[in-house]
């Protein structure tokens, strides 16, 4: 073996690491010889010194005062009392590193936090504080270099904003975040910026609801209507569903409205939102599948008809606009192509869906080869029949 390792160093390599052995480690003298017979011998070979542990870092030097230390102690057991909700203990300690530091402003902004959470009655005293340390900034930084900082002036701003949002005075609170940004521009008071915003959108509009008045604006919108004033009659009703947009009613009147001023798809919209309100409100299928018809989208406005029907049988209108589809469909059947029609059917994904169905495709062609085999076909299956007969309504299949 000491032989093949000297003619060949690649097996001694190979031994070497079989044995956990570091292959700079070949001898006292760095030969192969040595390394060689150490590893024929079974020997430990030298083990490589252990690294010297780099320096820990240095922590940066405390320079706070004895009393700047105390008051950081106290502040400490206040944080503590404050998340216990202990108010009245966490004000004695937040006092007592005041006492030990009044140029710091991260005191004062605790403080008046713990004084928001006492409730209403104490906003004003931590108001009071948070602007006096606002106007005294200057003073208080140079009296304690960083007591009044940036970040700190930023964050008195927040507690300020906070403030204005409890009280519902929302202007008055982005103005306040405004100038913490302008302070110091970070992620938290920028998420708490647009949540306000936010906040301010959804309290104007719950302050704008009023069902009564809804009901007025409703009134002069139906007049407006039968007087043919349409554009007056959808400005009664914009008022109206923005005092109350849970009427379901007002969509459908709004979408009938929109249906004379020829605005078919922002009708259909508050059709939808009117069903969406109330699902069995057969008055709206009825307009629904007037709008579609006017679309020239017959096939949707059979659909319509049908879920009006099947809510009130008897429903005279769904009854009068079905019959008139379906003399329509019979009609287009016999003329010529209608292009619009046969856009906006290609439009509609449903009917995309159909025509990508390798079973209506196959049917399709069966139907040019040999229209005997698929009229058979389709009356033997419920599933074929209902996509072929949206086909033909939406005359993409021609039977004239």
């Amino acid at each position: 073996l000491m032989q093949a390792m000297q003619q060949d160093p690649r097996i001694l390599e190979v031994i070497m690491a079989m044995q956990g052995i570091d292959v700079s480690t070949m001898g006292p003298d760095g030969d192969i010889e040595g390394a060689a017979r150490g590893a024929a011998e079974g020997r430990a070979p030298a083990r490589m010194p252990p690294k010297k542990e780099e320096p820990k870092k240095e922590e940066p030097p405390d320079n706070r005062t004895p009393a700047q230390k105390e008051a950081d102690d106290f502040k400490n057991q206040g944080n503590e009392l404050y998340k216990k909700k202990q108010f009245k203990e966490a004000l004695e300690m937040y006092d007592k590193a005041i006492e030990k530091e009044p140029n710091d402003l991260t005191y004062i902004n605790n403080k008046s936090a713990v004084l928001i959470e006492m409730g209403a009655e104490h906003y004003d005293t931590a108001l009071a504080a948070l602007r006096d340390v606002i106007e005294r900034r200057y003073e208080i930084n140079t009296a304690n270099p960083g007591g009044a900082s940036f970040e700190k002036v930023a964050k008195v701003f927040n507690r300020i904003a906070s403030i204005f949002e409890k009280r519902k005075d929302f202007e008055a609170a982005i103005g306040m975040y405004h100038k913490a940004l302008t302070e110091d521009n970070n992620r938290q008071t920028r998420n708490a910026l647009r949540e306000l915003e936010r906040a301010k959108e959804k309290h104007e509009k719950e302050s704008y609801l009023d069902p009564a008045k809804a009901e007025e604006h409703k009134q002069k919108g139906n007049e407006f209507f039968k007087g043919n004033k349409y554009a007056d009659a959808k400005t009664e009703y914009d008022e109206a569903i923005k005092r109350n947009p849970t009427d379901a009613k007002l969509y459908s009147n709004r979408a009938a409205t929109l249906t004379k001023l020829m605005a078919h798809p922002d009708a259909l919209k508050d059709i939808e939102e009117c069903l969406r309100l109330d699902p069995t409100f057969v008055k709206a299928y009825s307009r629904k599948g007037a709008t579609h018809f006017f679309m020239k989208e017959y096939h949707k406005a059979l659909q319509a008809y049908d879920k009006g029907l099947a809510i009130e049988p008897d429903n005279e209108e769904c009854r009068r606009g079905k019959e008139q589809v379906v003399m329509k469909i019979s009609e287009t059947n016999r003329g010529e192509v209608d292009e619009e029609q046969i856009r906006h059917a290609m439009a509609d994904p449903e009917i995309q869906q159909i025509m990508h169905d390798p079973q209506i495709k196959m049917f399709l062609q069966t139907l040019q080869e040999n229209p005997k085999e698929a009229q058979k076909a389709m009356m033997s299956d419920s599933k074929l029949m209902d996509a072929v007969n949206k086909l033909h309504a939406a005359g993409i299949i021609r039977t004239g």
